[in-house]
């Protein structure tokens, strides 16, 4: 598989343009490139971000995974997981360019949102793109560019095959975000990620299969795809009943206006930190 490269373009009539409007734009696109990063790998995978200037306005982002010399030359599996990545990011910044910044609530704009970015990785770009710091950089980014006298357009070639995400000078204003604020009061969704002890009662190794867990005295069920957790498996140790893991744990919570309440709707382990044996019986004779 062929590495790809992701572009940012900066349009104007001049060669130039001021120091921290590139500088500000690069640091807020990095804030999103790391949390798409953090969502789809499960806070397994350390990425590295470099920039070069190949021609006028243009500068290549090139990521890569941060392993082993072998894994970063010749793994397939990198290479994927970075195309993946790269997609997320593409899928970002179309759904902004469709929403203008606001976050994707009804399962009417989520029948939307899959029109704009298709089925790849559909769940992870839209749980990235609805927090509110990745909306907010993107719109940083377009207010930067848009207090540059010498920026009429700047574009996002994220190398997905598809056209670049182009934003112009005389909509800039339009798409600089500034609900943020009253998204506070009473957001329809809200995602809070905790350090959570999850006790196992029920497991199946089966891709894609569902786990059960005890947690904070309620049961809980979701699918396991966390990636370390699942290399603990495939390495050889023991999951059973009664055994604990620590983990980072994603909760989607809905407002329910009937009962004025937010009520847990999803769980998704995003860090997986330790497992905890079950007490061993002591035997009598």
């Amino acid at each position: 598989m062929k590495k790809k490269v992701m572009k940012i373009t900066f349009e104007g009539q001049t060669h130039q343009i001021d120091a921290n409007t590139l500088i500000n734009v690069l640091i807020h696109y990095q804030n999103v490139v790391n949390e798409a990063n953090k969502e789809l790998g499960g806070g397994t995978k350390n990425i590295e971000l470099k920039v070069n200037a190949i021609e006028k306005g243009s500068f290549i982002i090139d990521i890569s995974l941060v392993e082993s010399l072998v894994k970063q030359l010749f793994s397939g599996e990198g290479l994927s997981y970075i195309a993946n990545l790269y997609a997320v990011v593409d899928g970002i910044h179309k759904l902004y360019k469709v929403f203008k910044g606001k976050p994707v609530r009804t399962e009417a704009d989520r029948d939307t949102a899959r029109i704009v970015i298709g089925n790849v990785e559909y769940n992870v770009t839209i749980n990235v793109y609805n927090q509110p710091p990745v909306r907010e950089a993107v719109s940083k980014s377009i207010e930067t560019a848009d207090a540059d006298a010498n920026v009429e357009g700047f574009s996002v070639d994220c190398g997905t095959g598809t056209s670049p995400v182009s934003f112009k000078k005389e909509e800039f204003k339009d798409y600089i975000y500034d609900g943020f604020d009253e998204e506070k009061l009473i957001p329809d969704e809200r995602v809070d990620v905790v350090d959570a002890l999850l006790t196992i009662i029920g497991l199946n190794f089966e891709p894609g299969s569902r786990w059960q867990f005890i947690y904070e005295g309620f049961k809980i069920q979701m699918i396991v795809k966390d990636d370390a957790l699942m290399q603990k498996i495939d390495e050889g140790e023991r999951f059973g009943k009664g055994d604990a893991i620590h983990v980072k744990m994603r909760i989607v919570k809905k407002f329910n206006h009937v009962y004025n309440a937010y009520e847990n709707k999803s769980y998704k382990i995003v860090e997986f930190i330790e497992h905890i044996e079950a007490p061993k019986q002591n035997k009598l004779f």
